[in-house]
């Protein structure tokens, strides 16, 4: 982020982008195919509230920079009402606390 957005490190740089990555995760089910197509789907609704911006679309400006997080909710919305697809391909030591032995 500090490499794309601003040639520093400053605080809270990340604006909830955090958040937009638990839910790719959440939507690829852990598969790496489907990681990379979320991943050119997020990136293109960022890119895409920028490009309307630019072009002057008479659209309020919070709303577009609100875009990929509607786009996430609406993704996470979407996937939940399926939960045997989330659990179908979920790590088999998801939520266990680790306990070494020996």
């Amino acid at each position: 982020m500090s490499l794309a957005y601003t040639p520093l490190w400053a605080q809270d740089m990340t604006a909830g982008r955090g958040w937009v990555v638990v839910a790719l995760v959440t939507f690829a089910a852990w598969r790496p195919f489907w990681l990379a197509i979320g991943a050119w789907f997020f990136g293109a609704l960022m890119y895409l509230s920028l490009y309307v911006q630019a072009l002057g679309v008479a659209v309020p400006i919070a709303l577009l920079s609100a875009l990929p997080y509607i786009g996430t909710v609406a993704v996470l919305v979407l996937i939940s009402r399926d939960a045997r697809r989330i659990r179908l391909h979920r790590p088999a030591m998801l939520g266990v606390p680790f306990q070494a032995r020996g």
